[in-house]
């Protein structure tokens, strides 16, 4: 492998002007041994990281290769589908909690969990010896079929149901070697296809996830394809954990708080969401706190106003819509201050993955330092 990647640099010096305005292929291997020295295929990680950003037309600068490098390393140390130690365990707690607290309904799952598929490896034993998310992944994908095979589902796969159904109720929601979000994935994947995606399609966007390139571009696009207007990494660092622009959000929260002398949630969410990711129709305590303060304020923002701008608080032009920028100058007229742009959120991680307490701050903040480190590695 060494004799592989000395080769590998060699080749890449010798043409320098195809990677031209960012960094060369040479230079992103060495970044990537910077962080992981003993890291296996360290051109190979170099390569996809390379294509990816330029399919993606992603400026390949220091700045933004050391983000993604930094990402991998933290949720994975450079393994396309890392191992989780006692995962099989976790599973099997996890899945004892979900079913519920009825002992003869526990008793029936369990049993039938321990008895199919009957003459080979049963669910529950696969499920105990999973030792990765794709272990799971792929067990929960049998039982969906073995059940599938056993009803008349029909009407549900016509109507496309199913694979929704299907995929909300999925436990595996970050894959990879960094940890992307699944249903993140998905909803890129059938962006780009323009056509409904049925169950196939969906398990075929998990598995392309589990691969070194399927992880780093889902990844990539996560992290860094969009506009942020962040002067900062770490706060992608967090978005990239608490969902897009959660960072500008909890800071948007922060002043609100400071105008009404409330104590709303800095999660960064500004509206309720279902499991899906949709827009619920009940009033948040963030859309409750706007209403009374257009109204004590004067702002002139009707409930309907404030409604249809909180919907756009996953994209960009938010920071554009009537309510933000009235917020923001009352914000201004009433402390003579700029009013924050993003603030980390505040948010307690909660995972059986995860062996220590964790905030998205303090996962913002570790990704930070590994970046740093990157930026000034020579």
């Amino acid at each position: 492998m060494q004799r592989l990647s000395t080769v590998f640099i060699l080749l890449l010096a010798l043409a320098p002007e195809a990677f031209a305005g960012g960094l060369t292929p040479g230079e992103v291997y060495l970044l990537v041994k910077h962080a992981r020295p003993n890291v296996k295929e360290p051109d190979g990680w170099a390569a996809d990281l390379l294509d990816v950003m330029q399919v993606q037309s992603i400026a390949v600068t220091r700045e933004n290769v050391c983000a993604a490098i930094a990402v991998i390393d933290q949720e994975s140390n450079f393994v396309a589908n890392p191992t989780v130690p006692g995962l099989g365990k976790l599973a099997e707690k996890a899945l004892s909690e979900k079913i519920g607290n009825v002992p003869f309904l526990r008793g029936m799952v369990m049993d039938w969990l321990d008895n199919h598929p009957k003459g080979e490896t049963s669910y529950l034993q696969r499920i105990r010896r999973a030792r990765s998310e794709r272990d799971l992944d792929l067990t929960y994908r049998a039982m969906v079929n073995d059940l599938g095979t056993a009803s008349n589902m029909s009407l549900l796969v016509q109507s496309g149901l199913l694979n929704r159904m299907i995929e909300e109720r999925n436990n595996i929601s970050t894959i990879g070697s960094m940890q992307v979000s699944a249903h993140f994935a998905l909803e890129d994947a059938r962006k780009r296809r323009y056509l409904p995606m049925t169950l196939s399609d969906d398990y075929a966007v998990r598995d392309e996830l589990y691969t070194r390139r399927g992880g780093i571009y889902y990844g990539v696009k996560q992290l860094l394809g969009y506009n942020s207007g962040y002067d900062r990494k770490i706060y992608r660092f967090a978005d990239f954990n608490a969902g897009r622009y959660s960072s500008r959000n909890a800071a948007f929260q922060h002043i609100i708080n400071m105008l009404t002398k409330q104590k709303l949630a800095r999660d960064g969410d500004l509206l309720l969401y279902d499991k899906s990711g949709q827009a619920l129709s009940n009033i948040s305590g963030t859309e409750k706190a706007l209403r009374g303060l257009s109204a004590s304020a004067s702002l002139g923002l009707a409930d309907a106003q404030i409604r249809s701008d909180l919907l756009l608080e996953k994209d960009d032009t938010f920071a554009t819509t009537q309510t933000y920028l009235a917020v923001k100058n009352h914000y201004l007229r009433t402390t003579r201050k700029p009013a924050p742009f993003a603030e980390l959120p505040g948010i307690d991680l909660s995972s059986a993955k995860l062996s220590h307490k964790m905030t998205t701050a303090s996962y913002a903040a570790a990704v930070d330092k590994r970046y740093n480190k990157c930026v000034v590695a020579k």
